[in-house]
């Protein structure tokens, strides 16, 4: 977590906002929490729609999926909170792999995500090669917005596992 000047940051999430009643008039107060609910819904959107990969920032591997995860196992595995920890591969795991891919890419290692075309939360398999690659983090933020959509569809029902991990390769894997 941290803190940039009066709102507290998460992952890149609001978590909330300080006003001060000295600062600002009662009329500005009552209205202060639609204001920020406004701005938080216009910062981080309503937009369900899909984010679009742009084309030079596709993953060049085809995406794999972890058996363990089928349709009539998600209630038990990705739709389990803590799941995607449980499940990620350990830090010296994904360093050797993100030195090994650096290769070929401009910039250092630190300007990439290393991270799952199928994501962990979708039924992604956690450590194949054909499933990792390295993703610009601005990129990576559109991407999330996308993966935490699906997983939502998948877990309420209102969208198959296999779907789900289909639109993701089809919006962020090769051509």
């Amino acid at each position: 977590m941290r803190r940039n000047g009066n709102t507290l940051y998460r992952a890149g999430l609001v978590h909330g906002v300080m006003t001060s009643p000295r600062s600002a008039p009662v009329s500005s107060l009552r209205s202060a929490p639609r204001l920020a609910l406004i701005v938080l819904l216009a910062t981080f959107g309503l937009n369900l729609s899909p984010a679009t990969g742009q084309e030079d920032h596709r993953a060049p591997v085809p995406g794999g999926v972890d058996p363990r995860v089928t349709q009539e196992m998600i209630h038990r595995t990705i739709c389990q909170r803590g799941y995607t920890a449980q499940v990620r591969p350990p830090r010296p795991f994904t360093d050797a792999v993100k030195r090994r891919l650096i290769n070929g890419h401009p910039g250092l290692p630190q300007d990439y995500e290393l991270d799952h075309l199928i994501p962990l939360g979708l039924g992604g398999h956690p450590t194949s090669t054909n499933n990792l690659w390295l993703q610009p983090w601005t990129e990576a933020a559109i991407k999330d917005r996308d993966e935490l959509r699906l997983h939502r569809e998948v877990c309420a029902g209102r969208m198959s596992l296999e779907q789900a991990q289909r639109e993701m390769v089809a919006t962020w894997g090769p051509r």
